[in-house]
């Protein structure tokens, strides 16, 4: 019986240091600055997304850290798709930590980096299956892409499976 405990706990250590460290999210997030329209740049592989292009997503505040996020986009065949929801900040001490509820299915939304300027943002998901690099324009320099990438993959991101999207 020891002996099956003592493999049970190998085999659980074992696990534990292939899971990523904790994720951080940006300190210091202006969620007004945060707010108004961003310009998807790439994203993670998502189902909901296969067939979008110019895709945005638009943030407004409803006040006490509450907003409503609209995601848009171009499909495939020309037509123009849009969902919303309402996203909240999940930790008053963290606003960048936001959850969003699309219509009772709720996920966590982290804002993991802003640009001093809110240029760019970089948006995941603690289990790192999500990621979304934004822009206020539909383009960002070779440089702050570089850096943009460089980031996500230090946050264990899988970078390699990046999507970038078309505008």
């Amino acid at each position: 019986m020891l002996r099956r405990l003592l493999l049970i706990a190998a085999l659980l250590g074992l696990a534990a240091c292939d899971s990523p460290p904790p994720l951080d999210t940006a300190p210091n997030v202006d969620l007004a600055r945060f707010s108004g329209t961003w310009f998807e740049i790439a994203h993670l592989p998502r189902p909901t997304q296969q067939s979008c292009t110019g895709t945005t997503a638009t943030y407004t505040s409803r006040g006490s850290g509450q907003f409503t996020f609209v995601h848009a986009c171009t499909l495939e065949n020309g037509n123009f798709h849009q969902s919303s929801a309402i996203a909240q900040v999940k930790d008053g001490a963290d606003p960048a930590k936001l959850q969003v509820d699309f219509g009772g299915f709720f996920g966590d939304y982290w804002i993991l980096d802003v640009a001093p300027d809110y240029r760019y943002a970089i948006v995941g998901h603690p289990s790192r299956a999500y990621l979304w690099i934004l822009s206020r324009t539909p383009t960002l320099s070779a440089d702050d892409k570089t850096a943009i990438v460089a980031k996500a993959t230090s946050l264990k991101f899988d970078t390699t499976q990046l999507e970038y999207t078309k505008h």
